[in-house]
Order: structure tokens, then C-alpha cells, then sequence
């Protein structure tokens, strides 16, 4: 139970009280207060109004400010419609006015909507102890730096987000990020691994032009993947629903290029 609150006067200074005080970091509070999270900190140092929120439309890109709410996310025109989508899925409008883009991936949930879509759209973050790293670089390396923005280059080729959930009241059983250009493919995925994750392999043989057909990416995720069990849903469907999910995917991207 949280008994001691910090509210700092700038991201620098909240940086300094966390690394003092042993505390976390507390936005939306979506992730903190979640009771499967394990989390039960004595001490949070309060975010709200310190991290901007602004979605910047810039000639090579998107600067969309960490402190964000998903809700605000999903109703800005200028921010990338990819994105928009993957915030919307969220079901609970109450939980989207609550979470924050920056707290989405520092919480590092294998569940995320929103990380499969960042990874394929070659998300970087701005962090105040570490400069600017890459998302994928940030989830994989364990990163707890604090997020003050996202930055999005301009990509090529098409992208598509998509999950696969047994009900609104139900987490995921699948997250994925998919884009395709040439010369270039990126397959990013939730749930099937303790982190987001993605399939490197797979993706340089859709690069070559060896998977040509969506039953040939079918099979490539397919051994390439080996998925735990969900509450109710066993490895076997995990595996079966993702590569079929992917192939999909890729034959959009891939109809979508013309």
C-alpha cells in the first residue's frame, strides 16, 4: 500500500527522489494499482501534469509527449491512425483515460496492445537518464528509465495492428504489429513470449521473397513460435490462432503496397 506520495517539480527531479526514496513512478496508475501486476510500493513519486501530452506532427515524423493518456491518443487526428487503432483496443474507455502512453511501455506487459504497434513502426523514446533508445531496445533491455516523449519516423511500406481476445472483460491471447516494405519487414508480438517480441527469422524470409504464400507464412511462424498456455486457451490454439494471424497480416501489408 502506497503511505508516501513525491510530487517533483520536473522529470529531473523526479528521476533524483525516485533513485533516493526506492520509489515507483505513479501516472494513470493503471499498472500500480492492478493487483496481478504484484506490484505494492510504499512510495510514488506523481507524474500527472509533469510529463508533456502533446501529439507534434513534424516533417520526418510524430513527437507524442510520454504523459499522454490512451484515451487522448485514440481522439488526436494528427497522431498516426496505426497507432490510434492500437490504443483503441484497449476495451475499457475508463482504463484508457487512466493509462498513459509512456506508462503502456514501461510497464513491459507481453499483453501490450500498444508495443507490437510501436515496434513496427520503429518507435523510439526520449528518457531522462538514458537519452533516446529505441522501444524494442527499451523492453528487451529491462530499461526503467522515465519516458518524456515518442518519438515515430515517417515508415515505409504498410502496417498493420491486430489481437485476438475472447471478450472485452478478458485479457489477450494475442497482440501483433506487422509492417512490410521492400527491402524491409518487421513482425512484433504479444503473448507468446514473456516479453513482446519479434520474429527475426521469419522476417528476413519474408524479405527474400521465400514465403510467398500465406500458407507458407503460416507454417514459418508456426515452428518458429511455442507459446504458453492462457487461462483458457491451450499452447496448441496460441500457436495455431498467431500464425494464422501473422499470414494475414503480411498478405494485407503486402495488398496494401499494391
Amino acid at each position: 500500500m502506497i503511505e508516501e506520495v513525491y510530487r517533483p517539480a520536473s522529470p529531473d527531479e523526479a528521476v533524483a527522489v525516485k533513485e533516493r526514496e526506492g520509489a515507483v513512478y505513479l501516472a494513470g496508475g493503471t499498472q500500480v494499482n492492478w493487483a496481478p501486476s504484484g506490484m505494492n510500493p510504499a512510495k510514488a513519486v506523481l507524474l500527472a501534469g509533469l510529463l508533456p501530452n502533446d501529439v507534434t506532427r513534424r516533417e520526418n515524423g510524430w513527437e507524442i509527449g510520454a504523459g499522454i493518456t490512451l484515451q487522448d491518443l485514440v481522439d488526436a487526428p494528427e497522431a498516426p491512425a496505426v497507432l490510434r487503432r492500437a490504443a483503441s483496443m484497449i476495451p475499457a474507455r475508463c482504463v484508457r483515460n487512466m493509462a498513459t502512453l509512456g506508462g503502456n511501455i514501461a510497464a513491459n506487459r507481453t499483453d501490450s496492445y500498444l508495443l507490437p504497434a510501436l515496434i513496427a513502426l520503429g518507435a523510439e523514446v526520449e528518457t531522462v537518464e538514458r537519452g533516446v533508445l529505441s522501444v524494442e531496445a527499451y523492453i528487451t533491455g529491462g530499461e526503467d528509465a522515465l519516458i518524456t516523449r515518442v518519438r515515430l519516423p515517417k515508415t515505409r511500406g504498410a502496417c498493420v495492428v491486430d489481437r485476438v481476445v475472447r471478450s472485452s472483460a478478458a485479457l489477450p491471447t494475442l497482440t501483433l504489429g506487422v509492417r512490410v516494405a521492400e527491402g524491409e519487414a518487421v513482425i512484433a508480438l504479444g503473448c507468446v513470449a514473456p516479453k513482446v517480441t519479434r520474429l527475426r527469422e521469419v522476417e528476413a524470409r519474408v524479405v527474400s521473397g521465400a514465403l510467398e504464400t500465406e500458407t507458407t507464412v503460416f507454417r514459418a511462424v508456426f515452428d518458429s513460435i511455442d507459446p504458453p498456455a492462457g487461462l483458457k486457451e491451450s499452447a496448441a490454439y496460441r500457436r495455431y490462432i498467431t500464425a494464422t494471424m501473422v499470414a494475414r497480416a503480411v498478405t494485407a501489408c503486402r495488398k496494401q503496397r499494391g
